[in-house]
């Protein structure tokens, strides 16, 4: 593994478990698209956070980072209104 995977592995693992745990309320929800939806939109959020606390602890914390992450994670919550709305 590469210096940077194994100094941050555990933040990596948490971060595929939370993608984990969101994927499957969305599947356990997949008869209700709002409920999917919200779902979507909490997971991103706390994505999100996530990441923000993240860098906030490794102190490269800055505007460019937090603009990334939220145009992101509004792409991807756009994507996925878009996806379930038709």
């Amino acid at each position: 593994m590469t210096k940077r995977i194994k100094k941050h592995f555990w933040y990596y693992i948490a971060l595929g478990v939370i993608q984990l745990f969101g994927l499957g309320l969305i599947i356990l929800f997949s008869n209700s698209r709002q409920t999917q939806l919200l779902i979507i939109l909490l997971i991103t959020t706390i994505y999100t956070l996530f990441a923000l606390l993240h860098h906030h602890l490794q102190h490269d914390l800055n505007s460019k980072v937090v603009i990334e992450y939220v145009l992101m994670g509004a792409l991807g919550v756009s994507f996925a209104f878009f996806v379930f709305s038709s």
